[in-house]
Formats: C-alpha cells, sequence, structure tokens
C-alpha cells in the first residue's frame, strides 16, 4: 500500500532531476529519490514509534522536494514531475504514519513461541505448540521440577 507511492516517488524524483527545468537542480532529484528508497526500506524494516519517525522523515522530503518545484522560474515537465514526486512522498510518509500498526514487519512473523499469547481454543493451542516443538505428552509436573 505504501510502496507504490514511495517507489514512485523515487522514479518521479529522479527523472525530473535528469531533465532541466529552469534552475541548477544538479543532484537535488537525485538525493531525494535515495530518501523514498530509503523510507520504503525504513517503513518495512522498523516498527512501533520507529515506523512513524520515518513517515515523518519521508513527509518533510516531501515538503522538501516540493519547494523547488513550486519557486522554480519556467516551467517544462521536469517541475511538473518533480512536483508530482514530492506530492507522491507526501501522502506515502502520511499513509506510513497514519497506517504505521497496520504496516507489516520484517521479522515480525519469526517471534518466540513464548512470546505468543494463546488463543484460548486448547485444541488450537495445542497444535501451535506442536509446531513449535512442544511434546503434548510431556506433563506439566515434569516442567515444573
Amino acid at each position: 500500500m505504501v510502496a507504490v507511492p514511495l517507489l514512485g516517488a523515487a522514479a518521479a524524483l529522479w527523472g525530473a532531476d535528469q531533465l532541466s527545468w529552469g534552475q541548477d537542480n544538479s543532484g537535488y532529484g537525485t538525493g531525494l529519490a535515495l530518501v523514498a528508497l530509503a523510507g520504503f526500506a525504513g517503513a518495512i524494516a522498523v516498527g512501533g514509534w520507529a515506523k512513524r519517525v520515518v513517515g515523518g522523515i519521508v513527509v518533510v522530503a516531501g515538503l522538501l522536494a516540493a519547494w523547488p518545484a513550486i519557486t522554480a522560474e519556467g516551467g517544462g515537465p521536469g517541475r511538473w514531475i518533480a512536483l508530482l514526486g514530492a506530492v507522491a512522498l507526501v501522502v506515502a510518509g502520511s499513509m506510513v504514519i497514519r497506517f504505521a500498526p497496520r504496516l507489516p514487519t520484517l521479522g515480525a512473523r519469526y517471534q518466540s513461541a513464548n512470546a505468543r499469547p494463546g488463543s484460548g481454543d486448547a485444541d488450537k493451542d495445542m497444535w501451535d505448540g506442536l509446531s513449535h516443538g512442544e511434546d503434548p505428552t510431556v506433563s506439566n509436573a515434569e516442567d515444573e521440577r
């Protein structure tokens, strides 16, 4: 959900940097395209409040990308492509902030078995325990020794 606008913003900002559009914008779009790619990686790699920080950085990068595109004299497609990339960054960063708890995080699937709460269904918990290598034939009395 967030990957498409972030990758699109990176492509638009890099592409706008390759075009001449009324000012010396050399390297501006490429740097912000790298920020967009880093934001994509960061939104996947971290969780919790750090994911919201990544989203905030992406929003700020989008605002920084918009400023030269808005204030540039002259026209041309590069200016509008840069503005499109900036808007995509702001939208993607806002989505990361808003939907941070629902977005996937690397490694979240591989939590330890002890960290997982029981489902409340004894049969399901037994099967889940078997999947995690727990022996249901061993009684709790042996575990308490």
